[in-house]
């Protein structure tokens, strides 16, 4: 088959960026290794993988940390942009600030959200098989650190857990210290932030306050035939496309002593903003999003090998677009754990949560709730002081589905000081969601119905992954990770009689699903101020649908992903460039097989209290997609944001 100059353009641009990370990782001698920071080291200590406190390499699990130092560098503008940025992270959206976004782990949506282990998703669900939509978290001032899980983990957190656990570590008072933010720049861009932080007897107050205006969001024609007299490239202001957005965050905490503490969470968030949607029909609809949680936290055995817990929250969303969708989550969990022995950490918990869509005008329904009761146990087992198998089960309780068993097994094994191994198998569920089980929306003169299914079954399946982490040397850094995945009764909304476009639509347990992929990241500290990160993943997918046999999935957005990092960073300047490649798509479904999109941040250290900044998005002014618009001239109709410019200025006192 003939390659396409695009197709060569592609694999010429990571053909160069792999070169260019080689010929960096063989440099001379690194200067200043005495001084690499935790993104270097195996030691850095995670509580998401095994729900305890576990030293990342030695979880069994593929797990990435993005700090708040890596956050302030990026200068990121939402949680959507923050994990783009991670090799094997799939962020799908549109390309106007107010578009609902998802994510995807080992290429699957079912991903589970968390705020301090807390689950934040929606009952009704969202786009696809995602529950959560990260574009509606305003603020990124009041997180310390993101760590993200790859895998099944429905063993240790339920449903939802099949691709992943995406768990946001809030930042808590720990000096008197406020901080202000002012952000403009292109297509009218306003952004005001405040932080403010306190510590005194024994209390810990953190307060963010956040407001985000755009006039308007700007695309490049992907598919000229959708905007007539276009070439590809042009640039388009979105109708309809302005966005205003607020937010307030507080975390305030109380040490009772060295072993007790508790913790009070609240985050709102509104915004409102318009919905063009796709570029041959661009809306005057417009959406608001308003969402109000608080949650109760007492902590016990702070000091122990196992933190125990006793938690109570309560989640408020509010979305109104083509109808109104309002939803509350409620939930109660209790964590504890034992040292058994000097070789077996035991870690048990029960869960309670009640997910209630209050008001669904658009699907027809209302006041419907489901119910899940969970107990969990896990043995982390230290069998020889190179070897750690942790076992764990958790039984579910669904009061539509009655109850699942979901085990897990993980090996972890340190060849050495600078490498460890793992291998893991976990059995994954998803339970339907609300709209899959009440959906209505009848038929009109043109169109079908849409309506749920309440004789569905839970997805199941299984996940398998593997991977190595070994540290190269006190700069360098090398993680492998492969896993493959097999999902029975997979749940899509399907017509009831293809044939007849007047048919309803409904969900069906009619799909199998596998996937299987791979991840290669690569972080070397060049010397003492510059650094350098490249990363390649893989991700296969195939459908059954009506066991008519397996098929490729034409959809997938990114087969073969790229990313690629520069930095320079000293006591007064923190630089870095960065490239997201995408190669291996099925055209029927993209125009294009793949691109590369360029960004740039850029922070000055003025003194103590003052800095400046710039954020460069798609500095190349790249024309491309994230998701299909479907076949034929659909495709194109969702383009990213053109090229846009961002300024800032931040003190502190």
């Amino acid at each position: 088959m003939k390659e396409t100059k695009s197709i060569k353009k592609i694999k010429a641009q990571a053909l160069v960026c792999m070169i260019v990370g080689g010929v960096m990782f063989f440099q001379a001698p690194v200067m200043g290794q005495a001084a690499t920071d935790e993104e270097y080291s195996l030691d850095k200590v995670v509580v998401t993988a095994n729900r305890v406190p576990t030293q990342a390499a030695k979880s069994g699990a593929n797990v990435t940390v993005i700090t708040r130092e890596q956050i302030e560098n990026g200068q990121y503008l939402n949680l959507g942009d923050v994990l783009r940025d991670v090799n094997g992270v799939i962020v799908s959206g549109k390309g106007f600030l107010g578009a609902a976004q998802s994510v995807r782990l080992n290429g699957d949506d079912r991903v589970l959200f968390m705020i301090d282990g807390r689950k934040i998703g929606r009952p009704e669900g969202g786009g696809g098989r995602s529950t959560f939509d990260p574009n509606t978290i305003i603020s990124m001032n009041n997180i310390e650190r993101i760590e993200i899980v790859k895998g099944g983990a429905s063993a240790l957190y339920g449903s939802d857990a099949v691709g992943g656990v995406i768990n946001i570590i809030t930042r808590k008072g720990a000096e008197d210290k406020t901080t202000l933010d002012f952000t403009t720049g292109s297509w009218g861009t306003r952004n005001y932030k405040m932080s403010t932080q306190a510590q005194a007897n024994g209390y810990s107050l953190y307060i963010t306050a956040d407001k985000k205006h755009q006039d308007y969001s700007e695309y490049n024609v992907v598919n000229p035939s959708l905007t007539g007299g276009s070439n590809k490239g042009d640039t388009y202001r979105w109708s309809n496309s302005e966005f205003d957005g607020q937010g307030i965050t507080l975390r305030l905490d109380k040490e009772i002593d060295a072993n007790h503490s508790w913790t009070v969470n609240f985050e709102h968030w509104n915004d409102e903003g318009g919905q063009p949607n796709r570029v041959t029909t661009q809306s005057s609809n417009r959406s608001t999003h308003l969402t109000n949680n608080i949650a109760l936290t007492y902590n016990f055995n702070q000091v122990k090998e196992v933190p125990g817990f006793i938690r109570a929250y309560s989640n408020y969303q509010n979305m109104d677009f083509s109808g109104t969708y309002k939803s509350r989550t409620q939930g109660l969990e209790y964590q504890t754990g034992w040292q058994l022995d000097e070789n077996n950490t035991l870690v048990a918990g029960l869960d309670w949560i009640k997910g209630t869509v209050l008001e669904n005008t658009g699907g027809g329904y209302a006041d419907k709730a489901i119910t899940n009761q969970a107990l969990y146990l896990q043995d982390i087992y230290h069998v020889t002081d190179k070897l750690i198998i942790t076992p764990g089960l958790r039984y579910d309780h669904h009061s539509k589905f009655g109850g699942q068993t979901t085990p897990k097994l993980n090996a972890s094994y340190s060849v050495d000081n600078t490498t460890d191994v793992y291998v893991a198998y976990n059995r994954v569920f998803n339970a339907p969601n609300l709209d899959d089980l009440y959906y209505y929306s009848p038929p009109g003169d043109s169109w079908g119905g849409m309506v749920g299914n309440p004789d569905l079954k839970p997805e199941s399946g299984h996940v398998i992954s593997a991977g190595v982490n070994k540290k190269i040397s006190d700069a360098t850094l090398l993680k492998l990770y492969y896993f493959a995945s097999k999902l029975s009764d997979a749940i899509a909304w399907k017509a009831d009689d293809p044939n007849d476009y007047l048919t309803d639509y409904r969900p069906q347990n009619i799909d199998k699903q596998k996937k299987r992929g791979f991840e290669i990241d690569l972080h070397h500290k060049i010397s003492e101020k510059y650094y350098t990160e490249v990363g390649y993943s893989h991700v296969h997918i195939e459908n059954n649908s009506d066991g008519a046999g397996y098929v490729v999935d034409s959809t997938n957005s990114q087969p073969n992903g790229y990313r690629v990092k520069l930095g320079y960073s000293s006591d007064q300047w923190n630089f870095n460039i960065n490239g997201q490649g995408v190669s291996g798509r099925d055209t029927s479904r993209f125009i294009e097989r793949g691109h590369w999109v360029w960004n740039m941040a850029v922070n000055y250290k003025m003194n103590d209290s003052a800095d400046i900044y710039m954020n460069a998005f798609n500095i190349t002014n790249e024309a491309y997609e994230l998701l299909s618009g479907g076949t034929n001239n659909s495709r194109g109709n969702y383009p990213m944001a053109a090229r846009n410019v961002q300024l800032g200025v931040k003190y502190s006192f």
